[in-house]
């Protein structure tokens, strides 16, 4: 069998369409794994630009601490207060590091059932959620700080109902409906093949 290759669509994600910005963010790809298996990538386009911005601040933040201890060890020098306005300053940069996203991926398996998958700066984390435990995948519409927007959702049922009875998908990037509405009609197709 053939490898059909990737389809690759550009989206905005709903804070990227709200500040106005014209270029799209996301890029969304989607690679049929077989006539059960689908693959959904959604990778910020924006990313290397972020990880520069973090790494340049991170420098400029050691650079004046260090500048700091060598005045402080060589010339008698204190700063009373250096020590919290460091911490204060340090904990944004942190911040930064940690909500790094550099993908989000959803792999569905009609047999086995649903992995999801954030790569951050610093590492991987990963969620598999078993066939038995879905109930179904839909695109919900959410109240979120007095603005409607849409999810798409894994409906949970079983024993795994009781700790979470829905798991957002792509819920880090917020994409716009458009694009859920697309993964959406890409999961149905592989859904109704099995069917058959």
């Amino acid at each position: 069998m053939a490898v059909m290759p990737p389809l690759i669509y550009e989206f905005h994600s709903t804070s990227h369409l709200y500040k106005g910005i014209e270029e799209a963010d996301l890029r969304l790809e989607i690679h049929e794994l077989g006539h059960d298996a689908l693959q959904i990538m959604l990778i910020n386009k924006d990313f290397p630009k972020q990880r520069k911005v973090a790494i340049k601040e991170t420098l400029l933040f050691a650079g004046i601490c260090g500048f700091y201890l060598w005045l402080h060890l060589n010339a008698a020098f204190r700063l009373l207060y250096f020590a919290i306005i460091s911490v204060i300053w340090f904990l944004p940069i942190l911040w930064r590091w940690l909500s790094l996203v550099k993908s989000e991926t959803f792999i569905y398996c009609y047999d086995f059932g649903i992995n999801l998958q954030i790569e951050r700066l610093l590492g991987k984390s990963n969620t598999f959620i078993s066939s038995s435990d879905i109930h179904d995948i839909r695109i919900n519409e959410v109240l979120e700080n007095f603005d409607f927007r849409y999810l798409l959702i894994i409906r949970i049922k079983g024993k795994l109902f009781r700790k979470h009875p829905i798991i957002p998908i792509f819920k880090i990037f917020k994409p716009t409906c458009d694009c859920l509405s697309m993964i959406y009609k890409k999961l149905n197709q592989v859904h109704c093949k099995q069917q058959l």
